[in-house]
């Protein structure tokens, strides 16, 4: 080997050592999820946008621009920052949202639900329907219309007749089945009214279903709610909580359980636990309240009214 191969091979082993250690931090950035600006000389770590759409199949747009796989698809290397991400298939409404991608974390989109553009109705019977009620066990529907109440079944056939009720109240803002299911109750915001669907009043009447108007409120009713014995219907009109207890006929025992600074603007009534949540603001700021109205709370209230009045009873 001659001087000018040794120089040579010399000066080809630097290149090659200058140029591996050259390299090596930037194969080593890559590997750990850093990328490079050349332009701005910055380092910055990337992050991962995940997709997955039912029907799958579906193309993606990043930014407007068309992104080369469809759904399910994993995009790496992201710079992070916020990205205007669209699914699109044909046939199918497009989906579009704004998504956030974080250094070195994987944001996901793994539930995109693409509804079709041409959708299928079907007419559900030829009963008029300005008011109706579907109640959670789907067991049927019932009409509230101007020539009477009707049932049907939930696919609208077997259609019936259940009363000749037909002075249903304007502005109805809620319907509510009973927890025994023998009574629906309907309300505005100055009544509450009672369907006994079997005809649990003592009125003659050869209707199967029976109307009642339980309460006109002088006060504005916010919300109403069913208490799981489906004897006593809890309501809060005004400031108020109150208690309504139902009965066959006659008049309604009408309690007052709790006054409020205001009238709460948010009501929960949880029925596992006979419990209603609301929320008022005695002190100038709203806090939540809990009203546990479980049946040990009827018996530890009627022993409050009879220590209040006074009430004496006597063996016999």
């Amino acid at each position: 080997m001659n001087k000018s191969d040794a120089v040579i091979r010399h000066i080809a082993f630097f290149f090659s050592l200058a140029l591996y250690l050259t390299l090596l931090p930037i194969i080593l950035s890559y590997s750990l999820g850093y990328h490079i600006d050349f332009h701005k000389l910055v380092i910055y770590k990337t992050g991962i946008l995940s997709l997955r759409s039912t029907p799958s199949g579906a193309s993606i747009y990043v930014n407007g621009k068309l992104y080369p796989d469809i759904t399910p698809a994993r995009i790496e290397e992201l710079r992070p920052g916020t990205y205007s991400i669209e699914v699109r298939r044909e046939g199918l409404f497009p989906w579009q949202k704004d998504l956030a991608v974080r250094p070195n974390m994987v944001t996901r989109a793994e539930n995109i639900l693409l509804f079709p553009t041409l959708q299928v109705t079907e007419k559900v019977g030829d009963r008029e329907a300005d008011n109706f009620f579907i109640p959670d066990d789907r067991s049927q529907i019932y009409y509230m219309t101007k020539a009477g109440l009707y049932g049907s079944n939930i696919d609208g056939t077997n259609p019936k007749k259940l009363s000749s009720y037909s002075g249903w109240p304007s502005g109805i803002l809620g319907k509510k089945l009973s927890p025994d299911g023998k009574k629906i109750l309907y309300f505005n915001e100055n009544g509450i009214w009672i369907i006994y669907l079997n005809g649990l009043r003592l009125i003659k009447s050869e209707d199967i279903a029976e109307v009642e108007e339980v309460l006109k409120s002088p006060d504005t009713i916010k919300d109403v709610f069913w208490h799981s014995g489906s004897n006593h219907i809890i309501f809060a009109a005004g400031r108020d909580i109150n208690v309504l207890e139902i009965g066959k006929g006659g008049g309604k025992n009408i309690v007052t359980l709790n006054k409020c600074s205001r009238q709460p603007q948010g009501v929960y009534y949880d029925v596992y636990n006979d419990s209603l949540y609301f929320n008022d603001s005695p002190g100038g700021k709203s806090k939540l309240y809990r009203l546990d109205l479980r049946e040990k709370f009827f018996g530890k209230f009627m022993e409050r009214i009879k220590k209040e009045f006074d009430i004496i009873y006597e063996k016999r």
